[in-house]
This record gives structure tokens, C-alpha cells and sequence, in this order.
């Protein structure tokens, strides 16, 4: 039997930019809420990661290649080894979803 989690109620705990929560995990993937205010430096993974806008607005850099905004309801992949960057000038509220523990450490930040 699952357990239910409230989106909303994960949302008011992320007080800090970038800052994020896991919302569940599927086999050895998880799915997170985290909260995007202003810049996350350039990193990149050795694995791809999903982005779902759930408010707001952001934007993805690549060190190659034109940025990509993404807009309440509108998602987009970032593939394994491309080196990127997010950014929310407003803040905004995102559904991320990658293989478990694979927020970047500081070996990967450029």
C-alpha cells in the first residue's frame, strides 16, 4: 500500500534556493520537488535528469547551445554530460526526476 505525499505541502518547506525534497522513488530513481530562485552554476551528470515545471518559470543554459525556457506544465530532458546551468529570475517550483543521489557534487561544478 503507497503512502500519499502532498506536493503543495513539500513546496513550503523549500526555503532556500535550490533546495529540494524527494516527493517518492521508483525503483532506483526518485522524483524531487525543488525550489529554483536565481543561478545554479554550470554542472553536468554522468546520467540524464527530467525537468517538469509545477509553477513558474526557468531557463537552461548549455556551454553548447541555445537555452531552453520552460514554462509552468512544460518539461524537457538534459541528457548525461552536458554541461548545464538553471536559472529562475522569479523563483519557480520544479518536479525534477533522476536516478537516486545524483544531485551534482563539487567535483562536477565547473
Amino acid at each position: 500500500m503507497g503512502n500519499k505525499t502532498s506536493i503543495a505541502e513539500l513546496a513550503t518547506l523549500l526555503t532556500t534556493p535550490y533546495s529540494h525534497l524527494e516527493l517518492g522513488q521508483v525503483n532506483d530513481h526518485a522524483a524531487y520537488v525543488m525550489n529554483f530562485k536565481d543561478t545554479f552554476p554550470y554542472h553536468r551528470h554522468t546520467l540524464d535528469e527530467l525537468y517538469l515545471v509545477l509553477e513558474g518559470e526557468i531557463t537552461i543554459r548549455f556551454k553548447s547551445g541555445n537555452p531552453v525556457v520552460l514554462k509552468k506544465g512544460e518539461s524537457t530532458v538534459v541528457r548525461a554530460h552536458t554541461t548545464h546551468s538553471s536559472e529562475s529570475a522569479q523563483g519557480a517550483l520544479v518536479l525534477m526526476v533522476k536516478p537516486k543521489e545524483m544531485f551534482p557534487h563539487p567535483s562536477e561544478v565547473e
